[in-house]
């Protein structure tokens, strides 16, 4: 299914099902007066359905959780598209997949999940946005269901246990430690995190220095394609601040999809940097390989992504590129990595999540504004160093 029709039935069929089983909960809960203190007393089920970089982003999150619980059975349910992501941060004891391509399937594996994880101990709802998997966590009757809230907790209060205020305009990393802290744990450092993730993935700290490899993630997952920046985009950053000179290396990472962007991109910047070295990886290298070669590279140039933020755990030299998305809300505080962010706050930047559609109808001007030559214009980027 296409990502407008699986955010509809969401909408529709989510609000449906938590109207009509709102007064339903609140008489059992009336009934059974369940124990619902916030202390975890058997497994903990986590729900992501969608966007692989948040996972990354909730690391310390969930990996201080589990080194606080250790004899608590770590389960995640997510949908195929994160699958890979999940395996890759070696956290969780199982993942149980719902399969989204069509409608029928999402109806069967949603059930095969609920039933699978049915009276865990504690669910916690990962997903912000989300009506269904608030309907999800509710009919796996579990003891305790830790959600998030926008503007109105109406909606699912009662229905979930335990509610975390959700303010998108604040970094999204500090409501996800939230949940740490009220199940009794820290979130674990980034050191922790980067030892955790190179062990899992059985990486080589040890990077050639005689080389300045450096990896690309120009793609992204579909929600917001506006992210992405165009050939000739790509082609303005290293006139102005690649500095490629002989012996450098790009090497161009993603899915299937982005290969042919990545070409365009190689060719377009070839021709102004032929002794550069190019590599089109893109649907060649599976999530695991491709972590492998970021891992082998001294920095990492992209957008908001999940590749971002594993480049910023493995401790590369970071460049990356924002408009939708604003970078204060999504990169969480890293004080030894070398890191330049740009992004230029245009009056309608952030809009991801916060409108339905973009108010610029696909044109991105947030990314386009990082590229403008009038020096006016261009004296309104920001440019942080952190």
């Amino acid at each position: 299914m296409k990502l407008q029709t699986k955010k509809l039935i969401d909408c529709y069929l989510g609000g449906l099902l938590m109207f009509a089983m709102k007064p339903i909960v609140i008489l059992l809960g009336f009934i059974l007066r369940r124990d619902h203190a916030l202390q975890v007393q058997g497994d903990i089920c986590f729900i992501k359905m969608l966007g692989g970089g948040s996972l990354v982003v909730a690391y310390p999150t969930i990996l201080g959780l589990r080194n606080r619980h250790p004899s608590s059975k770590f389960i995640l349910i997510s949908t195929n598209s994160i699958k890979e992501s999940a395996h890759t941060l070696g956290i969780f004891d199982r993942i149980d997949s719902i399969d989204d391509s069509s409608l029928f399937r999402l109806v069967v594996t949603t059930l095969s999940c609920i039933i699978r994880n049915f009276k865990t101990d504690t669910v916690i709802d990962l997903e912000v946005y989300s009506r269904l998997t608030t309907i999800f966590s509710i009919l796996m009757c579990a003891r305790n269901r830790i959600g998030f809230y926008l503007e109105s907790v109406f909606w699912r209060k009662y229905l979930n246990t335990h509610l975390i205020f959700f303010q998108r305009f604040s970094p999204t990393y500090y409501w996800y430690d939230a949940i740490a802290h009220i199940l009794d744990a820290q979130p674990a450092s980034i050191r922790e995190c980067r030892e955790k993730l190179f062990q899992v993935l059985n990486l080589n700290k040890g990077r050639d220095g005689k080389y300045r490899r450096i990896a690309i993630g120009h793609g992204c997952s579909d929600l917001s394609r506006e992210r992405m920046l165009t050939s000739e985009q790509w082609l303005s950053v290293f006139e102005k601040y690649g500095c490629l000179q002989d012996g450098t290396e790009l090497i161009f990472l993603g899915t299937m999809s982005e290969h042919t962007l990545a070409d365009d991109i190689i060719k377009k910047i070839s021709v102004k940097f032929p002794s550069v070295k190019f590599n089109n990886y893109c649907g060649k290298l599976s999530l695991i390989e491709s972590l492998s070669a970021l891992s082998a590279c001294c920095e990492f140039w992209g957008i908001d992504s999940a590749l971002l933020h594993y480049a910023r755990f493995m401790g590369l030299k970071c460049t990356s590129f924002w408009g939708p998305t604003d970078p204060s809300t999504l990169l969480r505080p890293m004080p030894d990595i070398e890191e330049t962010v740009m992004y230029n706050k245009v009056p309608c930047s952030p809009c991801v999540h916060i409108a339905e559609m973009p108010p610029c109808n696909g044109e991105n001007i947030c990314i386009q504004s990082l590229f403008k030559t009038n020096t006016q214009d261009s004296s309104a980027i920001w440019l942080i160093n952190m």
